[in-house]
């Protein structure tokens, strides 16, 4: 199995692969079962925004985390409706107008990747919620996928004008086998090389399942 990474960095790596497009499917596809923290429950005590509830609930759903090694919530057994330290983390956010609401205002500080606006508050309103985050994989909701793997046969990429893919196109003219460009991107929870890797471990895992099922 030949590959040649042709660009890196934390957010986006870009390889070029000889290897059957049905393995490079199968760990496309895996990432969407690494697992992932996102905040899956939000309690709002006050809310004066323009927006409503659900709004702000899904909004913060969409919040990039830090990745943390937390417990699925069907593995730890504590059976407590909002976790425990074990497989889940609680936000709170208290903010008062006039202002703009960053996910940077949640505390404890420091656990989100980007700085993203959630509401306009105005002179005397508020919001204030507590945010329960927990462990799950991109198979049960899209917050918890940690970015994609997608790729293309690289003799398509010739149909391209853009100039990033000059480069590869260079490449991939000068060798006769057919071969297919990965590209690996992140949201941000964690770097792309990991999401690479975390998902062939996944595959790996799947398939040693399979193995003792059919046995």
């Amino acid at each position: 199995m030949a590959m040649k990474l042709i660009s890196k960095s934390e957010e986006k790596i870009i390889l070029r692969a000889e290897i059957p497009v049905s393995i490079a499917n199968a760990v496309r596809r895996s990432v969407n079962n690494i697992p992932i923290m996102a905040i899956d429950s939000l309690e709002i005590t006050k809310n004066d925004s323009a927006l409503y509830d659900e709004i702000i609930a899904h909004r913060m759903g969409l919040v990039q985390l830090k990745n943390e090694k937390l417990k699925m919530p069907k593995e730890c057994g504590c059976e407590k409706e909002d976790g425990c330290g074990k497989c889940s983390m609680k936000f709170k956010l208290s903010a008062a107008g006039p202002c703009t609401v960053y996910s940077s205002d949640l505390t404890p500080k420091g656990n989100t990747v980007y700085k993203m606006p959630i509401t306009i508050l105005d002179k005397d309103q508020e919001l204030e919620f507590v945010a329960i985050a927990r462990m799950g994989t991109g198979v049960e909701h899209a917050k918890f996928s940690p970015g994609l793997i997608y790729y293309r046969y690289s003799e398509d990429l010739e149909k391209e004008s853009d100039e990033d893919f000059k480069k590869i196109l260079e490449e991939s003219k000068k060798n006769e086998e057919k071969e297919i460009t990965v590209f690996i991107e992140s949201w941000g929870q964690m770097p792309a090389k990991e999401i690479f890797a975390e998902a062939i471990d996944v595959l790996q895992d799947e398939l040693k399942a399979l193995g003792k099922a059919v046995k």
